[in-house]
């Protein structure tokens, strides 16, 4: 079923003449200006440290740009996903945050979710650093931060209004704006997909976290990051795990 719907997400975004704008065989100069645009402004960083410098862009286009980024990098939460598995975790953890769904989907499709076992230290710096409460929180700062780009940044472009119907119309021509939304879509549909096999691995179970983080978008994720234990050691070095029901 996920290969399915990975090749019908490939073939309608990149190779089909039916969404809005032109297909990846079909692609203009402008395209990959836009999009090397939007790479420079990744975060908002250059434009505000350098404002005469970054590109110019609509600033609700480059904060829905920004929020795709941040949700596909919220996946990183479920690294330690990547132990006994067949395939390395991190290529696709990369992939997810440049490309979005071209590679969060296929590991969904290839992860083993039968190979759940007790962790065995140390875990490593990535696992440590997206098993912290820091991770959530900083994401969810950024995200905020792009919605606040996208509602006030440059004044230029008018009241919140006048950027909807801009981007709007954006989302309506242009294929890279058009495909920002169906990864949304496709993110929030999938968010929750590895969230109980990560119960399952801290031996945990909270309808409540279950649900949030399935109905959700973005911070229902945010909240199950929040709540589920943290995954500690005994001293000979098994993983011991915390049983919580709410």
């Amino acid at each position: 079923m996920l290969w399915s719907i990975w090749l019908i997400y490939v073939s309608y975004l990149f190779c089909s003449d039916a969404p809005p704008g032109e297909s990846l065989l079909q692609v203009r100069p402008e395209t990959w200006q836009e999009a090397i645009a939007l790479s420079l402004n990744f975060w908002c960083v250059l434009p505000a440290l350098l404002p005469g410098v970054a590109p110019v862009l609509n600033p609700a286009f480059e904060g829905l740009f920004n929020l795709t980024v941040t949700w596909g990098l919220l996946f990183w939460g479920f690294a330690v996903d990547g132990r006994d598995q067949r395939f390395p975790l991190l290529p696709f953890l990369l992939g997810t945050a440049f490309l979005t769904n071209v590679f969060y989907l296929p590991w969904l499709a290839l992860r083993q979710s039968d190979s759940i076992s007790p962790l065995q230290p140390p875990l490593s710096p990535l696992e440590r650093f997206t098993e912290s409460r820091f991770f959530p929180i900083l994401l969810t700062v950024v995200g905020l931060v792009a919605c606040l780009w996208a509602a006030v940044a440059r004044p230029e472009f008018g009241a919140w209004g006048d950027r909807w119907q801009a981007l709007m119309a954006l989302v309506g021509s242009d294929r890279l704006a058009f495909s920002f939304v169906v990864d949304l879509g496709v993110f929030w549909i999938f968010q929750a997909w590895l969230v109980p096999d990560d119960m399952q691995r801290r031996n945990w179970r909270s309808s409540v976290a279950l649900w949030v983080a399935r109905l959700v978008p973005f911070l229902g994720l945010v909240f199950y990051f929040l709540r589920r234990p943290q995954i500690a050691y005994h001293a000979d070095g098994q993983a011991a795990q915390v049983s919580k029901t709410a």
